[in-house]
């Protein structure tokens, strides 16, 4: 994976680079305790149902198509090759409504070539970010 010069973007798909992610992971965290609304990470992992690599193709029509689907205030960071992960604020309301209509998106699936796995948890108080990463990585995927 390139990054943009700015260092804020994946330069192929345009979405968030691991290091501004997490920064902003942190702000949302110290927003959502402010708040006492929990934030949402909901992680979507794709592949091809055909061989073992992603086309660079599937992976810009799958980003274009998920940044369609998300609010504006949400924050995409690419994480891997293959590897999205959603900041959802205040998760409790908006995390469900999210992953329904990404399980429903029939455009994520590039004429029907990915297979998406999703995985959501919910922030929790005095939670840092490596750990809510940590549950993440825990978190039981569901197929789409």
């Amino acid at each position: 994976m390139l990054f943009s010069h700015d260092g804020i973007h994946d330069s192929q798909t345009h979405l968030a680079s691991p290091s501004y992610f997490y920064e902003q992971l942190k702000r949302e965290i110290s927003l959502a305790n402010r708040v006492n609304k929990p934030i949402a990470l909901v992680k979507i992992i794709f592949d091809n149902h055909d061989s073992d690599q992603v086309r660079a193709y599937d992976i810009l029509h799958f980003s274009y198509e998920l940044t369609q689907l998300i609010r504006q205030e949400d924050c995409i960071g690419r994480l891997g090759i293959n590897e999205v992960v959603i900041i959802v604020r205040d998760g409790f309301t908006n995390a469900e409504p999210l992953v329904n209509r990404l399980l429903q998106a029939t455009s994520l699936t590039v004429d029907h070539t990915l297979q998406i796995k999703i995985a959501t948890v919910f922030g929790n108080k005095n939670e840092n970010s490596l750990q809510l990463l940590e549950r993440l990585d825990k978190a039981d995927l569901v197929n789409k």
